[in-house]
């Protein structure tokens, strides 16, 4: 495993601590509150970052193992039902995100150097690999801590 795959597992390693540690610090009154119109809340983004692993990448990750060249459809937060991450426990769903984050990088530890240089196909990427996927992963983190990050404490606070 080459030093920048190990960079990338390394931060997505974090994100499970850094979004418990947002959740912990926000205003509980701001959790569930609809702070910019026809968006997610916080607890939307929050349990959306925590089970997207078992939705979608963990499979992934399986599929650049044991097939030749993986074919995916796009992920996203409209295949679900509309309230479908309100209704997830936030605190169990957030709890849980350590341990299904730790899946997710085992499963990318074991992965061969010929697993790493596979291509698979995917509507959206006309190159997508085992680190371009989990390097798309981590992006995804950081924008959805971001967003949960400014509604805490920046755009939720202004009246």
């Amino acid at each position: 495993m080459n030093k920048n795959i190990t960079s990338i597992l390394s931060a997505l390693q974090e994100t499970p601590r850094i979004l418990n540690e947002l959740i912990l610090e926000i205003d509980p009154k701001l959790i569930r509150r609809i702070i910019v119109k026809d968006k997610w809340t916080i607890h939307e983004h929050a349990t959306h970052i925590a089970i997207t692993d078992l939705h979608g990448f963990q499979k992934r990750l399986l599929d650049f193992k044991e097939k030749e060249k993986p074919e995916f459809i796009s992920l996203s937060g409209d295949n679900f039902e509309r309230d479908f991450y309100l209704n997830l426990n936030l605190e169990q769903t957030v709890k849980n995100f350590f341990s299904v984050r730790q899946k997710t990088i085992e499963l990318a530890k074991s992965l061969t150097e010929e697993d790493w240089n596979k291509e698979a196909v995917h509507p959206e990427y006309k190159i997508y690999t085992p680190y371009i996927m989990l390097r798309h992963l981590l992006m995804h983190d950081h924008n959805h801590l971001y967003k949960i990050e400014d509604m805490g404490f920046g755009i939720g606070h202004v009246k």
